[in-house]
């Protein structure tokens, strides 16, 4: 059994997860240590191109950063997933409420154990909400590893435990479906800054209620 999340993507999704230091590389970040840099100065806000397209991360892994945070006397194991463009949008508006650059989601999986082999639920990231489940009503992939499915909502990268179709999101499964390597966390995971240009980019990891109080999302998160 493993719990690493498969998911399964939209067949029109043109993104994918990729590493942080390897996709911000590629438009001139290096992490200093303290900040992210750009042309040697430290930033606080990451400036991706406007004509950035999705194959300039074709060569890249497919990745989740994972970690471990203990709370509510049960071990939950966080699958974050990093897509460099969220080219969602939501009409009426010129430019949507949901199109941003950087674009974080996540998948988390408590469990009795830190080794992972007593699962107990899983929550899946959706916009500013989620979506809960004991884990013994998630679907598993085929084969002896039986790893959770996820389908992610094309565009928007939303998790899903199931195929859906509304008005905020499309996930069909149809497109590739993807077991990513695990990637440890680097020190930019306390960096205070923005993770894009625009102005509903997602801010600091570390003061995220997911991060910090994965229990807290859990209970709040759509049954």
């Amino acid at each position: 059994m493993s719990i690493t999340p498969m998911i399964k993507l939209h067949k029109r999704e043109k993104w994918k997860p990729v590493p942080v230091d390897d996709s911000l590389a590629a438009f001139g970040y290096s992490w200093s240590g303290k900040s992210w840099q750009l042309d040697g100065k430290d930033v606080d806000r990451l400036n991706f191109p406007a004509n950035m397209a999705p194959d300039v991360f074709d060569d890249m892994p497919v990745v989740f950063y994972y970690r471990v945070v203990k709370a509510a006397r049960l071990d939950w194991h966080q699958f974050w997933s990093w897509w460099p463009y969220n080219p969602k949008n939501y009409p009426p508006t010129k430019h949507g409420v949901g199109e941003h650059e950087g674009d974080w989601e996540v998948i988390q999986i408590a469990c009795k154990d830190e080794a992972g082999t007593d699962p107990i639920l899983m929550t899946c990231s959706q916009h500013n909400g989620g979506e809960r489940r004991h884990y013994w009503d998630v679907e598993l992939s085929e084969g002896s590893e039986g790893n959770p499915v996820v389908y992610v909502a094309v565009d928007s990268h939303a998790n899903y435990f199931s195929p859906v179709r509304n008005v905020t999101d499309w996930a069909d499964g149809d497109g590739q479906h993807l077991l990513p390597e695990l990637y440890p966390f680097g020190n930019w995971k306390q960096w205070m800054g923005q993770w894009g240009n625009s102005d509903n980019s997602p801010g600091p990891l570390s003061t995220r209620r997911m991060w910090k109080a994965p229990h807290a999302e859990h209970s709040q998160a759509r049954g």
